[in-house]
């Protein structure tokens, strides 16, 4: 039973021994790849999960921005290109819901004007 123990003993050293120099030569090919011209593990895996997401310059490079044309709610909605400084109209938008309700519940039409006029209802 004492050598079934030792003999165990043996074989996980060995598997721990090789499982540490594969691991030191993935961690020294992973540092070393892009200075020799080869591409890294973990670019090869990332390449098979999924694309990277964009980096954050290229997220913040448009905004928009809203100039106040009416009393109703309305506005009117640019874009600009951060890296260009290029703006482009994108036209009448909604920049005010609550405004833009209350003004409607309280607007009445010509014709409703004309009808209440002469006694409608």
């Amino acid at each position: 039973m004492i050598k079934i123990h030792h003999a165990n003993r043996g074989i996980v050293a060995l598997a721990a021994y090789v499982a540490g120099v594969a691991a030191i030569a993935l961690v020294g090919y992973e540092v070393g790849a892009r200075q020799l011209g080869y591409s890294p593990p973990s670019e090869q895996l990332s390449a098979l999960f999924g694309p990277a997401p964009p980096p954050e310059a290229e997220v913040r490079r448009y905004g928009r921005m809203w100039l106040k044309v009416d009393n109703m709610g309305n506005c009117r909605e640019y874009t600009v290109d951060n890296r260009t400084q290029q703006m482009v109209d994108k036209g009448i938008v909604t920049c005010d819901p609550a405004r833009k309700r209350e003004i409607k519940e309280k607007t009445t039409s010509r014709f409703d004007s004309f009808r209440d006029a002469f006694g409608g209802k």
